[in-house]
């Protein structure tokens, strides 16, 4: 671990430190964005239940900046305690030059399906996204996966903007315990317009598609749709509105000898209110439910409170959150934790 971190330095360092000047080359952009995180939980299935725990979470290193006129690279590489220097996102964006309405980009990066997927959790109003996100989609932690992407801008009229987008994918995030890939894709089509000229309203459908099991070839297909929107009650104080929709339809393989499996479809969705007041304050509630893996005939239910404050500059903030989750045939568990995200650099923990 001591390695890893004393690379990680040296890497730094040999960005910081001013090069000598080429024409067109420029140092990046350079975030780095840490968290400490203190939680307490009675979950009688883990080990540190009613036990205080204070940990130091995810550390990010941000990397960007334009390679050219017309492409912009990024880079997000985390450090964890267990897990060593691990590259989170890395691709390039081809902004111009291409097609009116027309986008590239090519990499591994945070999949655009739905409002949230695509966000890193550091600009959440809250500290842990909703656990039917993990529930539903591909992946470990958040639908990321190595892919090539377009998008383009539909022709509209009015304050209506329309986009649809299209990725090939890896896939390893549909299989992830497996060193085989098999190739999927995932597509968008979002749409953005000013209700009375004031109010704007987001509505979009997602779907992706991918092997869950790369020997037996069984598939998992996600469909989801989502809506958001933004009340402002005055210049420092606004209310978010935002929920999605999910439906997982899977084939399981049930027999790994023969390779039997069987349809599993499940559906869930969240939905949260948060109020951003007084420049630096917010507060929310978050609601989401699902049907597990496991069993679908159980609906498992979460509800959640946070509130947030952000320290003079948005470099510092404080997060502290209430949840309670209630999974069918079990016992509720409760936990409590609080967030504290500081960062150095452009690329901020939150924005209020």
């Amino acid at each position: 671990m001591f390695r890893v971190h004393t690379i990680c330095l040296i890497f730094l360092s040999s960005l910081i430190i001013p090069a000598p000047g080429y024409a067109g080359v420029t140092n990046p952009d350079i975030s780095v964005i840490g968290q400490l995180i203190f939680k307490y939980h009675n979950d009688k299935t883990a080990q540190d239940a009613h036990r205080p725990t204070l940990d130091l979470g995810e550390t990010e290193l941000v990397f960007d900046s334009y390679l050219n006129p017309y492409a912009k690279g990024f880079f997000v590489f985390t450090v964890g305690d267990n897990e060593g220097l691990r590259t989170e996102e890395a691709y390039i964006d081809v902004l111009k030059g291409l097609p009116d309405g027309l986008a590239l980009r090519g990499g591994k990066y945070r999949i655009g399906f739905g409002k949230l997927n695509p966000v890193h959790p550091h600009a959440y109003s809250f500290i842990e996204a909703p656990r039917v996100m993990a529930a539903m989609l591909p992946g470990e932690e958040g639908f990321n996966d190595v892919g090539a992407h377009a998008s383009y801008l539909l022709p509209t009229f009015g304050s209506w903007a329309s986009d649809i987008s299209a990725d090939f994918l890896k896939g390893a995030s549909f299989h992830p315990d497996e060193p085989e890939s098999r190739a999927g894709w995932a597509s968008r089509w979002g749409n953005s317009a000013l209700l009375n000229d004031a109010i704007p309203l987001d509505i979009g459908i997602s779907a992706t598609q991918g092997v869950n099991n790369a020997q037996w070839k069984t598939k998992t297909v996600v469909y989801g749709a989502d809506i958001k929107t933004r009340i402002a009650f005055s210049g420092l104080t606004n209310l978010t509105l935002q929920g999605e929709y999910l439906y997982n339809n899977s084939e399981v393989v049930i027999d790994t000898s023969t390779g039997d499996s069987s349809r599993i479809r499940r559906q869930g969705f969240y939905f949260f209110a948060d109020l951003k007041f007084k420049q630096r304050w917010n507060a929310g509630i978050i609601y989401d439910q699902y049907q597990p893996i496991e069993n679908k005939n159980l609906t498992n239910r979460a509800i959640k409170g946070f509130i947030g404050f952000s320290l003079l500059e948005e470099t510092t903030l404080l997060r502290l959150s209430y949840e309670h989750f209630k999974p069918e045939n079990s016992h509720a568990v409760h936990t409590a934790m609080l967030q504290v995200l500081f960062s150095m650099g452009p690329h901020k923990a939150h924005k209020f």
